[in-house]
């Protein structure tokens, strides 16, 4: 049983601060500078992978393991990381920036809208390929977006 080591009083076990003169105990960690539990410590990188290439909504995990100490210095996950970014990217561009584009400098038939659905897809396309050859185990580079990727990987390590 642990004893305070202000005034002796008995605490509890991983006790923060004494209930008897409130003076915080040695290795007690505690407030928002403790370390909480490692959720991605269990994660494999054929998983890590696999999330980032979830279509659309892949972008949440790619960024959370491209800022976490796990994966830091892993160029496979941060390659697939950063190739779910670009893409994510280049479809955000072509749904809301192309067709803007394509209206106000193309008057005519409305053919410039079924240019935008064709990349749109073309796009969802990519994701599900590249899902499922991370789901492989294998590393697909795509034209352009894979060598910013690269690049992108191997600049941080």
């Amino acid at each position: 049983m642990p004893f305070c080591t202000n005034c002796g009083t008995n605490t509890g076990e991983g006790a923060s601060y004494c209930s008897h003169c409130g003076a915080k105990q040695p290795g007690a960690q505690s407030g928002w500078n403790s370390p909480g539990p490692d959720l991605l410590a269990g994660m494999s990188n054929r998983t890590a992978a696999i999330l980032c290439y979830i279509p659309v909504f892949g972008v949440i995990p790619a960024i959370i393991f491209l800022a976490s100490h796990k994966y830091r210095l892993n160029a496979r996950v941060r390659f697939d990381a950063f190739q779910a970014l670009y893409l994510f990217v280049a479809w955000l561009v072509v749904s809301t920036a192309a067709p803007i584009l394509l209206l106000t400098s193309l008057p005519g038939s409305g053919g410039e809208l079924h240019v935008v659905g064709l990349f749109k897809a073309a796009a969802f396309i990519c994701w599900i390929y590249l899902l499922i050859k991370a789901a492989q185990e294998q590393q697909v580079r795509l034209p352009i977006i894979g060598d910013l990727a690269a690049r992108s990987a191997t600049e941080q390590l």
